[in-house]
């Protein structure tokens, strides 16, 4: 019987009801050692058997935390005869990282896409619970996976329960519904004590409550520590079981007290159980025999209750007695153990990868020196794990190995590799501190060019994009002569940091570095370096030098063989500069589709902001939205910071178009709480737009002026606030009457977009030139040149401006008739992008020309639902089916089919037959 856990039992049957509805759920039940995780997991599994529901268990294991993906096939094993039934990326990234086939370098979130599907595939025989004990100690590559599985858990019927002790602060469930585990009140500590002690002297009971703290596990173990005169309250005080020790330390010190109790040779087998992970008996009575310790040590334990055996593997009953077991031995037992291990998986890890990775660690574990031949076996189980897409695991492997290495060149090589592996698990914290260590030991200047590879990327993320362009431009210079190709690299991303920075100079610099390589022509970077020397002079404020190897490098792209997802982005990234969205959306699309099919989850945030920006300036606002909130929901999960502040920016400028003022602010805020102190100048851009459009649709003309007079002078002054925000500059001062502002701003625009030779940059600069124009016969022709070119298509959104501008021109000029024709199509552009300031304000001038009824265009069907139920109706409407659009979308199939059974009845269709006639946008 649970005492005192009333509330909890019910919120965990709420859960499993809500599964056999169909919901999925998740709680992180937390709390210190022995306040009841365990026994409420136990509870949720009597339930779910009571209620029908398939129970699939998991547990961290503290010796495991380094073996790849062990907590993960632990869970999932029982499944794994469906990997077939999973699309192919997905199925091979699982099967590659429980070693059932040969590992590839898959996207490490692809094995959470993986085990989500896996999951939902199971749950179609039926409700399941997934209970995961122990979660602090889980393995990082397990624990990543997992929680991207979790956040996307909606509608497969699956309830998924992870326990974690306090203090664990490797395993952050961040995002996840958490139930905090208390100690058990006065009455209910009394009951459980009285039930489970036996016979206690009054002032023993009294001491044994206050000393447990109601804590269950310390209410049940502490009094089976002490002697019957103990017992009987004869011995005071009560030595040592009870004292100032943590309560922690008392119950282990409890246990081992019950081990220290039992014959040798079951303390032998308990160490050595301690010392494997797995749990398996057959390796354990192997090592154990190795030691002198047979079959039979195993019954003390199970008799003591200290362990139990159930088909084939030996489990203890309490993570706190492997910990005594363990810890209690002697150091030299201890080593003696981790021998006899490492010796029976010797046949084993020549045919099984898993068994070698244990192997190596148990080695690893009995060296007391540095060792160069257990140094090249972590070494090649780090390379197993990096080939499982198991960061941490490889970066644990490679910082063992560098410990136990003699020499210090072989050393600096490992503290590199596991520096690298850090920082792509995300563990930029690690990763700086073994990049320092590698530092101080080596003057090679590979290696420290590779440091510096390092150093530049944490600081990025965490720091500073100019200082990541020096460190950057100090390691490239050294190591030029005798390896170009990774200098030309390190010069790249320079660039790409100093335009982050909005920095011309430190630009420059990295670009005449790179030309100084002579890279000869053909070289595989050629068309990058041609393409950032363009966007070097393009941020030095020489648009008609700039655009020029930009024009011919996306020429270039379109009709070559996309290479891989740095050189597309980069690429994708280049249309932008030039204002050819049309090719920007063929390889932003091209790029998050290979993504997408690739597995490619790191790189998919990236690729969907290009995606998102394109759609926005093609005035797909709904479709930007869609793309961005994807992205931002992986970029939360993965912990990419600064493409958070970036998708936040274009997130913030779409609410601010649509008059959302509640939301526009939320986004800014947040962005510039963290890019404000890291340089992130392109991502303040956005936001500095988003403010100055929000306060245009909301007629305070001024306060848009000084938002984007300040951005043109300040920190934030980059390509968007020189070229793209000068439109708006141009409107809010001549509506100001301070025209004069607008001047300069002006003819830099003129010259980036006659540079790009695109039309409706053409049309946008008469527009402006209209607005300052000095004769009533000038701002007539700009207006109507401008229109015209609009024609030509491209950036709807400013097409509708154009006409709103002109149209307001011709009501002042009395031409109500011609105002018309201008204010109807500003206003269906802005109605079916949803534009609310901007119709509103075409309405206005409808009526104000004599329009009795202005209510513009109705809205579309696209426009009921919400930006996710959106792509996935689209992906539907194509012939997509469920499988497919989850593997696209990063769902489960059963949570696709949830949204479609929500948004039918929005469209007013009964199957996906119907959805080809409405129309869903492009």
């Amino acid at each position: 019987m649970l005492y005192g856990r009333g509330a909890e039992t019910e919120r965990i049957d709420r859960l499993l009801a809500q599964a056999v509805g169909g919901r999925s759920g998740v709680l992180v039940l937390r709390g210190p050692a022995g306040i009841g995780k365990s026994a409420l997991l136990a509870h949720a599994e009597r339930q779910a058997a009571a209620m029908g529901v398939r129970t699939l268990r998991g547990v961290g294991i503290e010796s495991e935390t380094e073996l790849v993906f062990a907590a993960l096939h632990l869970l999932l094993r029982t499944g794994l005869d469906r990997l077939d039934r999973l699309p192919a990326p997905q199925a091979g990234a699982l099967a590659g990282a429980f070693g059932l086939a040969p590992a590839t370098a898959a996207d490490r979130f692809l094995v959470g896409l993986g085990a989500l599907t896996l999951l939902a595939e199971l749950a179609g025989d039926g409700p399941l619970l997934c209970l995961v004990d122990d979660a602090q100690w889980l393995d990082r590559s397990s624990a990543d996976a997992l929680l991207f599985a979790a956040r996307r858990l909606e509608a497969e019927g699956i309830v998924l329960i992870l326990a974690v002790r306090d203090g664990s602060h490797g395993f952050r469930p961040a995002g996840l519904p958490e139930l905090r585990l208390g100690g058990l009140g006065p009455q209910d500590a009394a009951r459980l004590l009285g039930e489970t002690a036996g016979p206690l002297a009054p002032h023993v009971r009294d001491r044994v409550l206050a000393e447990s703290e109601g804590n269950p596990l310390a209410l049940i173990e502490l009094p089976s520590a002490l002697t019957p005169e103990q017992r009987a309250g004869q011995v005071t005080p009560l030595a040592h079981q009870l004292g100032p020790l943590p309560l922690t330390g008392r119950m282990q010190e409890a246990f081992q007290a019950q081990i220290h109790g039992l014959p040798e040779a079951a303390r032998t087998l308990l160490l050595v159980a301690a010392a494997e992970s797995t749990g398996d008996l057959a390796v354990i009575l192997a090592a154990a025999q190795r030691l002198g310790a047979g079959a039979e040590a195993v019954e003390p334990g199970e008799h003591g209750g200290l362990v139990h055996v159930v088909g084939g593997e030996l489990a203890f009953r309490h993570p706190l007695i492997r910990a005594a077991a363990y810890q209690g031995a002697p150091f030299t037992r201890r080593l003696a153990a981790h021998r006899a291990l490492a010796a029976v998986l010797a046949d084993a890890a020549k045919s099984d990868g898993r068994h070698a990775d244990a192997r190596a660690w148990h080695r690893a574990a009995a060296c007391t020196e540095p060792d160069e031949s257990v140094a090249a076996e972590l070494e090649r189980a780090a390379e197993r794990a990096r080939r499982r897409s198991g960061h941490a695991a490889t970066t644990a492997a490679y910082q063992r190995a560098a410990q136990l290495t003699p020499e210090p060149c072989d050393q600096v090589r490992r503290l590199v590799s596991a520096a690298e592996a850090a920082m792509d698990a995300g563990q930029l914290l690690q990763s700086r501190a073994l990049a320092d260590r590698a530092a101080v030991l080596t003057e090679d200047r590979r290696e420290r060019a590779r440091i510096a590879g390092v150093r530049a990327a944490i600081e990025f993320e965490q720091g500073s994009p100019r200082v990541a362009h020096g460190i950057l431009i100090a390691a490239a210079g050294p190591i030029a002569d005798e390896d170009p190709d990774r200098a030309a690299s390190m010069l790249l991303e320079a660039v790409r940091d100093a335009w982050f920075a909005g920095a011309p100079e430190p630009a420059r610099q990295a670009v005449e570095r790179l030309h100084a390589l002579g890279l000869p022509p053909g070289h595989h970077l050629q068309s990058a370096v041609s393409a950032l020397t363009g966007l070097a002079d393009l941020l030095a404020g020489d648009p008609a030098r700039g655009l020029v190897p930009i024009h011919a490098a996306l020429a270039d792209a379109r009709h070559a063989e996309p290479g891989g997802p740095g050189q597309q982005l980069i690429m994708a990234s280049m249309a932008f500069m030039v204002g050819d969205d049309e090719i920007g959306l063929d390889l932003a699309t091209r790029l998050t589709d290979d993504c997408r099919a690739q597995g490619l989850v790191g790189w998919l945030p990236h690729a969907l902001q290009n995606l998102a920006s394109i759609q926005l300036y093609l005035g797909r606002f709904q479709d930007a939205r869609a793309c961005a909130d994807e992205a931002v929901r992986i970029a939360g999960d993965i912990g990419q910071h600064h493409r958070l502040d970036h998708l936040q920016g274009v997130l913030a400028w779409l609410a601010a178009v649509r008059g959302d003022e509640r939301t526009c602010t939320e986004l800014v805020g947040r962005v510039h709480a963290h890019a404000t102190g890291h340089d992130n100048v392109s991502s303040l851009a956005w936001t500095l737009w988003a403010r100055a459009l929000l306060a245009m649709g909301q007629g305070r003309m001024e306060a848009a002026l000084e938002e984007l007079t300040a951005g043109l002078a300040g920190a934030t002054r980059h390509q968007l606030t020189t070229t793209l925000t000068v439109p708006d500059l141009v409107e809010a001062a001549v509506r100001c009457e301070r025209a004069d502002r607008a001047e300069a701003p002006l003819a830099r625009f003129e010259e980036w977009a006659t540079a790009t030779g695109q039309p409706w940059a053409r049309a946008v600069t008469l527009r402006c030139k209209a607005l300052v124009a000095g004769s009533d016969e000038d701002t007539e022709a700009r207006y109507a040149e401008a229109v015209g070119l609009h024609l030509n298509g491209g950036r709807p959104f400013e097409e509708g401006r154009t006409r709103l501008l002109f149209g307001e021109w011709l009501r002042r000029s009395r031409r109500k008739a011609e105002a018309r024709v201008q204010l109807r199509q500003a206003l269906d552009t802005f109605d079916r992008a949803g534009a609310l300031p901007w119709a509103e304000r075409a309405r206005a001038e409808l009526r104000a020309t004599g329009e009795a009824s202005a209510m513009g265009r109705a809205a579309g069907a696209a426009s009921l639902l919400t930006a996710q139920e959106l792509q996935i109706v689209r992906l539907a409407a194509q012939g997509g089916t469920n499988r497919d659009i989850g593997a696209r979308l990063f769902l489960s199939p059963r949570t696709v089919g949830y949204h479609l059974h929500k948004a039918f009845p929005k469209l007013g269709v009964a199957s996906r037959a119907e959805l080809a006639r409405l129309d869903l946008g492009t």
